[in-house]
């Protein structure tokens, strides 16, 4: 993929950018598939982007960040925000 490319998929999910970087809301997160020898590489719980000139560096839930040149990202995908279930204690009727 391409920065550009990335860039156009993450407005369209209703991200806007802050100087080149795509944060998601607390109720949304994103996976990145990455190009490894021999295999794709998911990175889960994405929820910032941040878009250099040559790279992407990818911010996790967990605080850990991945470098990646554009040319190894396949694809990506945005999960829908989650909607809050009703629970009820006891029977319900």
């Amino acid at each position: 993929m391409t920065k550009d490319t990335i860039s156009i998929a993450l407005a369209a999910e209703g991200l806007t950018p802050s100087q080149d970087t795509f944060t998601l809301p607390e109720e949304r997160e994103a996976i990145f598939l990455v190009a490894a020898p021999g295999d794709v590489l998911p990175v889960n719980k994405v929820v910032r982007v941040e878009l250099r000139d040559k790279a992407l560096c990818l911010h996790t839930v967990k605080d850990e960040h991945f470098w990646f040149t554009y040319d190894l990202v396949l694809g990506l995908r945005v999960l829908a925000a989650k909607l809050g279930k009703e629970r009820l204690a006891g029977f319900a009727k």
